[in-house]
């Protein structure tokens, strides 16, 4: 796809978005990046009430070109409230071209020992789950259109072993490998699905490491920029690979973190 040198390749305008867990965070910047560079946005969480004022704060800004927005709540392990954002998303702006999934799970800390398959089964119903049953309810619409863009945000803990995490990055996993069955089977259609895998980056769930002086000490001995992500750090990935930018960009896991990935000692 050739793009006028007169023309942005990181232009949205006409573009509809929904993104998940967005009422904060790296979710939050993701949404308002995205609406910023023309996208129209669904705002989604658990609660109403905090992806509204996301979507208020985007709202506001229509004057400066913004993309419009509008909440919806949904709990990511509930496939009828998952129904029920994609009926929302398109009844607001119709076709659907770009999904972020965003929310995640992550509930359980310690042995394997000690994780439960309910706990195993509720992890990978948010982390993967979600990506899967949106992903269906889209793809068909986006390889008819020819044009489409599926971002799974991950972790770099999906890309190491851990004695801890246990649940989390299993559902991880699973999902940054069903991104690349997506874009193999959907790529000659126009649609592009890749992984973001965030480092360590300053938000809620983060926020009891950052702030342990040892644990980040820990961290930041890997990192070869020596400091926590931010949000918008991430959010400007997501933007590449859901623009005209990123057209040339298909079944990749990118860490976004700060070269935690890539340093030996």
């Amino acid at each position: 796809m050739t793009v006028a040198i007169n023309e942005t390749l990181f232009d949205l305008s006409g573009r509809s978005a929904i993104v998940t867990g967005s009422s904060r965070g790296i979710g939050r910047a993701i949404a308002e990046r995205l609406a910023q560079h023309g996208a129209n946005v669904v705002v989604s969480g658990r609660k109403i009430e905090p992806a509204q004022a996301v979507a208020d704060a985007i709202n506001a800004r229509s004057a400066e070109g913004w993309g419009r927005a509008v909440a919806v709540p949904a709990n990511i392990t509930r496939e009828d409230e998952l129904a029920a954002l994609a009926d929302a998303a398109e009844a607001a702006f119709g076709a659907i071209d770009i999904l972020v999934c965003n929310a995640g799970l992550h509930i359980h800390v310690g042995p394997s020992a000690e994780m439960s398959g309910a706990v195993l089964d509720k992890t990978v119903a948010g982390n993967f789950g979600q990506l899967h049953f949106l992903a269906q309810r889209l793809l068909p619409g986006m390889a008819q259109r020819g044009w489409g863009r599926i971002v799974n945000i991950g972790t770099i803990a999906a890309h190491f072993g851990s004695g801890i995490y246990h649940s989390y990055t299993l559902s991880k996993t699973l999902a940054m490998q069903y991104v690349r069955n997506i874009a193999v089977e959907h790529g000659a259609a126009g649609v592009r699905a890749n992984t973001v895998s965030p480092g360590l980056t300053r938000t809620d769930m983060a926020s009891g490491l950052i702030e342990d002086p040892e644990k980040l000490a820990r961290e930041l001995s890997r990192s070869t920029v020596d400091r926590v992500g931010e949000p918008d750090e991430i959010a400007g990935v997501v933007i590449m690979l859901a623009s005209a930018a990123g057209g040339y960009v298909n079944g990749q896991t990118i860490a976004a973190d700060g070269g935690m990935t890539i340093r030996y000692e």
